[in-house]
Protein backbone atom coordinates (compact mmCIF):
# COMPACT_ATOMS: atom_id res chain seq x y z
CA UNK A 1 0.00 0.00 0.00
CA UNK A 2 1.44 3.40 -1.05
CA UNK A 3 -0.10 6.70 0.80
CA UNK A 4 0.55 10.28 -1.05
CA UNK A 5 0.25 13.60 0.31
CA UNK A 6 1.76 16.29 -2.28
CA UNK A 7 1.14 19.93 -4.02
CA UNK A 8 -1.81 19.46 -6.14
CA UNK A 9 -1.21 19.63 -10.00
CA UNK A 10 -1.66 17.91 -12.95
CA UNK A 11 0.01 14.40 -14.05
CA UNK A 12 0.12 12.60 -10.46
CA UNK A 13 -2.72 9.56 -11.02
CA UNK A 14 -0.96 9.33 -14.28
CA UNK A 15 2.56 9.43 -12.83
CA UNK A 16 2.13 7.16 -10.12
CA UNK A 17 -0.12 4.21 -12.19
CA UNK A 18 2.62 4.08 -15.56
CA UNK A 19 5.76 4.04 -12.60
CA UNK A 20 3.75 0.99 -10.84
CA UNK A 21 2.57 -0.83 -14.03
CA UNK A 22 6.04 -0.29 -15.32
CA UNK A 23 6.80 -2.64 -12.45
CA UNK A 24 3.92 -5.29 -13.39
CA UNK A 25 1.84 -4.36 -10.68
CA UNK A 26 -2.03 -4.88 -10.81
CA UNK A 27 -3.08 -2.33 -8.91
CA UNK A 28 -6.46 -3.64 -6.87
CA UNK A 29 -7.36 -0.32 -5.14
CA UNK A 30 -6.70 3.45 -5.57
CA UNK A 31 -8.49 6.54 -3.94
CA UNK A 32 -7.67 9.61 -3.80
CA UNK A 33 -9.05 13.37 -2.78
CA UNK A 34 -7.70 17.01 -3.71
CA UNK A 35 -8.00 19.96 -0.63
CA UNK A 36 -8.69 22.60 -2.90
CA UNK A 37 -8.75 25.37 -0.03
CA UNK A 38 -5.15 23.81 0.72
CA UNK A 39 -3.54 22.89 -2.63
CA UNK A 40 -3.39 19.52 -1.48
CA UNK A 41 -3.60 16.45 -3.21
CA UNK A 42 -3.96 12.58 -1.46
CA UNK A 43 -3.69 9.43 -3.53
CA UNK A 44 -3.95 5.79 -1.62
CA UNK A 45 -2.66 2.79 -3.94
CA UNK A 46 -2.97 -1.23 -2.98
CA UNK A 47 -1.73 -3.70 -5.44
CA UNK A 48 -0.95 -7.32 -6.41
CA UNK A 49 2.37 -8.59 -5.40
CA UNK A 50 2.56 -11.80 -7.63
CA UNK A 51 4.22 -10.27 -10.37
CA UNK A 52 5.24 -7.15 -8.94
CA UNK A 53 9.29 -7.00 -9.14
CA UNK A 54 10.53 -4.93 -6.38
CA UNK A 55 11.16 -5.81 -2.83
CA UNK A 56 10.67 -2.70 -0.16
CA UNK A 57 14.65 -1.42 -0.25
CA UNK A 58 14.47 -1.27 -4.57
CA UNK A 59 10.45 0.62 -4.45
CA UNK A 60 12.20 2.94 -2.01
CA UNK A 61 15.08 3.78 -4.11
CA UNK A 62 13.29 3.89 -7.44
CA UNK A 63 10.35 5.91 -6.39
CA UNK A 64 12.31 8.57 -4.54
CA UNK A 65 13.12 10.36 -7.83
CA UNK A 66 9.62 10.50 -8.79
CA UNK A 67 8.66 11.88 -5.21
CA UNK A 68 11.08 14.18 -5.03
CA UNK A 69 9.48 15.75 -8.48
CA UNK A 70 6.28 15.79 -6.74
CA UNK A 71 6.88 17.36 -3.96
CA UNK A 72 5.51 14.39 -2.69
CA UNK A 73 5.77 13.31 1.13
CA UNK A 74 4.72 9.26 1.37
CA UNK A 75 4.79 6.21 3.07
CA UNK A 76 4.68 2.44 1.78
CA UNK A 77 3.70 -0.61 3.69
CA UNK A 78 3.55 -4.00 2.76
CA UNK A 79 0.66 -6.54 3.92
CA UNK A 80 3.18 -9.52 4.60
CA UNK A 81 4.28 -7.47 7.53
CA UNK A 82 1.55 -6.97 10.14
CA UNK A 83 2.06 -4.16 12.20
CA UNK A 84 2.56 -3.78 15.82
CA UNK A 85 -0.24 -2.18 17.66
CA UNK A 86 -0.37 -0.88 21.03
CA UNK A 87 -3.80 -0.30 22.47
CA UNK A 88 -4.61 2.65 25.72
CA UNK A 89 -7.05 2.12 27.51
CA UNK A 90 -8.47 3.82 30.75
CA UNK A 91 -10.56 2.15 33.31
CA UNK A 92 -13.80 1.29 30.18
CA UNK A 93 -12.99 -2.32 28.72
CA UNK A 94 -15.45 -2.91 25.81
CA UNK A 95 -13.72 -1.44 23.27
CA UNK A 96 -10.52 -3.01 24.36
CA UNK A 97 -12.11 -6.67 24.87
CA UNK A 98 -13.52 -6.03 20.84
CA UNK A 99 -10.34 -5.29 19.47
CA UNK A 100 -8.56 -8.42 21.61
CA UNK A 101 -11.21 -10.74 20.48
CA UNK A 102 -10.68 -9.57 16.64
CA UNK A 103 -7.32 -10.05 16.94
CA UNK A 104 -7.16 -14.14 18.34
CA UNK A 105 -10.02 -14.91 15.83
CA UNK A 106 -8.01 -13.23 12.97
CA UNK A 107 -9.90 -10.66 11.93
CA UNK A 108 -7.79 -7.71 12.34
CA UNK A 109 -4.52 -8.58 10.47
CA UNK A 110 -1.98 -7.36 13.01
CA UNK A 111 0.39 -7.89 16.30
CA UNK A 112 -0.85 -6.62 19.64
CA UNK A 113 2.72 -6.11 20.83
CA UNK A 114 0.88 -4.08 24.12
CA UNK A 115 -1.88 -2.64 26.54
CA UNK A 116 -0.96 0.74 27.66
CA UNK A 117 -3.17 1.90 30.64
CA UNK A 118 -3.14 4.83 33.21
CA UNK A 119 -5.41 2.17 35.60
CA UNK A 120 -4.83 -1.11 36.90
CA UNK A 121 -8.36 -2.48 35.43
CA UNK A 122 -7.58 -3.71 31.79
CA UNK A 123 -4.08 -6.02 33.35
CA UNK A 124 -6.40 -9.23 34.20
CA UNK A 125 -7.92 -8.89 30.35
CA UNK A 126 -4.61 -8.08 28.56
CA UNK A 127 -3.29 -11.23 30.81
CA UNK A 128 -5.55 -13.73 29.57
CA UNK A 129 -5.27 -12.55 25.59
CA UNK A 130 -1.86 -13.29 26.51
CA UNK A 131 -0.56 -9.60 25.44
CA UNK A 132 2.07 -7.84 27.77
CA UNK A 133 0.53 -5.08 29.74
CA UNK A 134 1.45 -1.43 31.24
CA UNK A 135 0.31 0.94 33.65
CA UNK A 136 1.42 4.07 33.44
CA UNK A 137 -0.69 6.23 35.98
CA UNK A 138 -0.51 10.02 34.92
CA UNK A 139 1.54 11.89 37.46
CA UNK A 140 1.29 15.31 38.33
CA UNK A 141 4.32 15.36 35.61
CA UNK A 142 2.62 14.21 32.49
CA UNK A 143 5.34 15.05 30.32
CA UNK A 144 7.84 12.26 32.65
CA UNK A 145 4.54 9.68 31.90
CA UNK A 146 3.96 10.38 28.20
CA UNK A 147 8.32 10.25 27.77
CA UNK A 148 7.88 6.52 29.40
CA UNK A 149 5.10 5.57 27.22
CA UNK A 150 7.19 6.60 24.13
CA UNK A 151 10.13 4.22 25.15
CA UNK A 152 7.51 1.55 25.77
CA UNK A 153 6.61 1.76 22.34
CA UNK A 154 9.77 2.08 20.93
CA UNK A 155 11.00 -0.92 23.07
CA UNK A 156 7.94 -3.02 21.51
CA UNK A 157 8.29 -1.83 17.94
CA UNK A 158 4.98 -0.08 17.66
CA UNK A 159 3.80 1.13 14.26
CA UNK A 160 0.70 2.34 15.44
CA UNK A 161 -1.33 3.16 18.51
CA UNK A 162 -4.73 2.57 18.63
CA UNK A 163 -6.72 4.96 21.57
CA UNK A 164 -9.65 2.85 22.69
CA UNK A 165 -11.20 4.55 25.63
CA UNK A 166 -8.01 5.98 26.61
CA UNK A 167 -9.52 9.25 28.61
CA UNK A 168 -6.29 11.61 28.64
CA UNK A 169 -5.43 14.08 26.13
CA UNK A 170 -2.30 13.56 24.08
CA UNK A 171 0.47 16.09 24.50
CA UNK A 172 1.94 17.94 21.15
CA UNK A 173 4.82 16.19 21.35
CA UNK A 174 3.40 12.51 21.93
CA UNK A 175 1.51 13.16 18.83
CA UNK A 176 4.40 14.64 16.56
CA UNK A 177 6.51 11.35 18.03
CA UNK A 178 3.99 9.09 16.01
CA UNK A 179 2.16 11.40 13.87
CA UNK A 180 -0.20 9.99 11.08
CA UNK A 181 0.00 6.70 13.62
CA UNK A 182 -2.26 7.47 16.59
CA UNK A 183 -5.94 6.14 15.91
CA UNK A 184 -9.08 7.36 18.29
CA UNK A 185 -11.86 5.18 18.36
CA UNK A 186 -14.57 6.93 19.98
CA UNK A 187 -18.94 7.03 19.86
CA UNK A 188 -20.75 8.92 17.07
CA UNK A 189 -22.13 11.16 19.37
CA UNK A 190 -19.07 14.19 18.91
CA UNK A 191 -19.16 16.68 18.13
CA UNK A 192 -22.88 16.82 18.98
CA UNK A 193 -22.54 15.57 22.97
CA UNK A 194 -19.23 16.38 24.49
CA UNK A 195 -17.86 16.26 28.19
CA UNK A 196 -17.67 13.55 30.51
CA UNK A 197 -21.35 12.17 30.26
CA UNK A 198 -22.27 11.94 26.31
CA UNK A 199 -24.40 9.40 26.78
CA UNK A 200 -26.57 10.28 29.55
CA UNK A 201 -26.48 13.80 27.49
CA UNK A 202 -28.11 11.53 24.46
CA UNK A 203 -30.38 9.87 26.30
CA UNK A 204 -31.54 12.91 27.82
CA UNK A 205 -32.33 14.65 24.01
CA UNK A 206 -34.01 11.04 23.17
CA UNK A 207 -31.18 9.68 21.17
CA UNK A 208 -32.02 6.34 20.60
CA UNK A 209 -29.20 5.00 17.97
CA UNK A 210 -25.25 5.54 18.93
CA UNK A 211 -22.66 4.34 16.25
CA UNK A 212 -18.89 4.41 16.55
CA UNK A 213 -16.28 6.05 14.38
CA UNK A 214 -12.53 6.77 14.41
CA UNK A 215 -9.90 9.40 13.39
CA UNK A 216 -6.43 10.13 13.05
CA UNK A 217 -5.03 12.08 15.75
CA UNK A 218 -3.42 15.65 15.69
CA UNK A 219 -3.04 18.36 17.54
CA UNK A 220 -5.88 19.57 17.15
CA UNK A 221 -8.31 16.63 17.18
CA UNK A 222 -8.00 14.07 19.77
Amino acid sequence: MLLIHSPDRIGIVAAVSRFLAGHRANILHADQHQDHARGLFFMRVEWDLDRFDMDEPAFRERFAPLAEDFQMQWRVAWSMVPPRVAIFVSRYQHCLLDLLYRYRIGELPCAIACVVSNHPDAAALASFYGVPFHQTPVSASKPETEARQIAILRDAGVDLVVLARYMQVLSPDFVAAYAGRIINVHHSFLPAFTGARPYHAAHDRGVKLIGATSHYVTEELD
